[in-house]
């Protein structure tokens, strides 16, 4: 019981730590220079299609095309906090030491794309098959900011 308590307020401690430095950040850490893009592929399924990018200014595009629920061209801005925490994760894992591309010879996967623009490079990465976790932890932090709510306009241009 003692140890379950202490547990929990060490992790409540921790959430408190992390959320009120995620506050404090009020200032875009990038600008619109740096941007990170996600390329969902289909497959023979109903694997989500779609395209999404984020700039470090916070500025984002969505242009969903099949089994999402949004489909057309979306747009909205994403507060400081978020914007930094998403390109501070890129930076972190330093995405620029990973290959080009990650593929075998396996059929009916879609195939996701990376791309990272930052302090004048940029990493391209095509990932079907065999990928490390990170890159698939990374790209699914940028689908849930893809799937969230709060964008503005849309279309059903496909």
């Amino acid at each position: 019981m003692k140890r379950t308590l202490s547990l929990s307020i060490m992790l409540l401690s921790t959430l408190l730590l992390f959320t009120a430095a995620k506050c404090g950040k009020e200032k875009y850490e990038y600008t619109e220079d740096s941007s990170i893009e996600i390329v969902k592929t289909p497959c023979f399924g109903s694997c989500p299609v779609y395209n999404f990018s984020i700039k470090g200014n916070g500025m984002a595009d969505f242009n969903g095309r099949r089994f999402v629920e949004l489909e057309g061209q979306y747009t909205r801005t994403f507060p400081a906090d978020t914007t930094n925490y998403i390109f501070d994760t890129f930076v972190q894992a330093d995405i620029f030491k990973f290959e080009n591309e990650y593929t075998e010879n396996v059929t009916d996967l879609p195939t996701t794309y990376l791309t990272f623009k930052h302090g004048g490079k940029t990493k391209k990465i095509k990932m079907y098959y065999g990928y490390p976790e990170e890159l698939k932890a990374l790209a699914d932090s940028l689908q849930s900011l893809a799937f969230s709510k709060g964008w503005v306009g849309g279309g059903t241009e496909k």
